[in-house]
């Protein structure tokens, strides 16, 4: 039987996850400038701000929050830990490395397997020294595409999946449709795609696209409700009835890639630039739009109850 464990160490039966949100982040850092200058930053405020966003998303429903924040972007498992426990909510954590372009040279100098080695510890012993284990693996390209590193670390992430048999969940790009590289690699390490989810494909209104990334079998993430720079809210929210009425509605996820903290920008540029994104605006603003639009009760928990789980399960 499939065991999740959550931050704090404890499992949980899949069927126990209830409402999920599985793409967001409970914080954000670049961790070189954290490790060196911790005077800019204030754990307090950033812990608080976590809590609150996941205590207004619990008042929706949520039972569990899948953090996708792995090394690379401030990967915390004990910040994570007191969220959880402020809370009640689940919080599902990962491993994998997040990069555009680069490993670290530790990694890079060492070969593949030492990064596999790695993902498999955090998924089979803990997490930084702690026995929360990872739950999932996550996979990263973006807009610099295939690097011989980027590869590198994909294929570890598939390779890991295969020893483990825990979900990918990646992080894509469709300016360059770079989704197809995660699949053909994924296809070439042996990977069932129904285990994958292809993240970030809400970024694109382009149907035809969609349903490429559709028929190869994977789960894909329209993730980032808020985020109108990428895509306006209205047309995402097209998009997911739409491929609900196309009959897609076993292989949607939905998110917000919320970041209660996130130091790549001033609080202030964040708050003008997306000033709906929350870790809320699915139920306040996209389910109730779903709803004028036919999409029924049974869907809606379909897609945010049901698909959370089975990716975890496999059925």
């Amino acid at each position: 039987m499939v065991r999740i464990s959550i931050a704090g160490g404890n499992e949980i039966d899949p069927g126990s996850m209830g409402l999920t949100l599985f793409h967001e982040h409970l914080r954000l850092i670049t961790e070189v400038v954290r490790w060196n200058w911790p005077h800019l930053y204030n754990e307090d405020e950033e812990l608080k701000r976590a809590i609150d966003a996941v205590n207004a998303a619990k008042k929706y429903g949520v039972k569990t929050i899948i953090d996708l924040t792995v090394a690379g972007i401030g990967c915390d498992v004990r910040f994570n830990e007191k969220v959880a426990k402020a809370t009640g909510v689940n919080i599902i954590m990962g491993t994998g490395f997040y990069t555009y372009t680069e490993i670290p040279f530790y990694f890079k100098n060492r070969g593949i397997d030492s990064l596999v080695d790695a993902f498999v510890h955090d998924i089979t012993i803990g997490i930084q020294g702690t026995n929360t284990r990872a739950a999932f693996v996550k996979a990263v390209i973006d807009s610099s595409g295939l690097t011989k590193d980027v590869e590198m670390a994909i294929r570890a992430a598939a390779k890991a999946h295969i020893k483990t048999d825990v979900p990918i969940i990646t992080h894509s790009f469709v300016g360059n449709k770079s989704s197809l590289d995660l699949i053909r690699i994924f296809k070439e390490e042996g990977v069932d795609l129904a285990r994958t989810v292809i993240g970030h494909v809400g970024d694109t209104d382009d149907i035809s696209f969609i349903e490429q990334i559709l028929r190869e079998g994977a789960f894909i993430g329209l993730d980032r409700f808020g985020l109108d720079i990428y895509l306006p809210l209205d047309k995402r929210v097209k998009t997911a009835i739409e491929l609900i009425k196309r009959g897609w509605i076993d292989q949607l996820l939905l998110s917000h890639d919320y970041c209660p903290t996130i130091d790549w920008y001033p609080p202030e540029v964040v708050r003008s630039t997306v000033p709906d994104w929350t870790m809320t605006l699915i139920f306040e603003k996209v389910i109730p739009r779903m709803r004028s639009e036919g999409i029924t009760e049974e869907q809606i928990n379909r897609v945010l109850i049901d698909n959370p789980r089975r990716l975890f399960t496999g059925r």
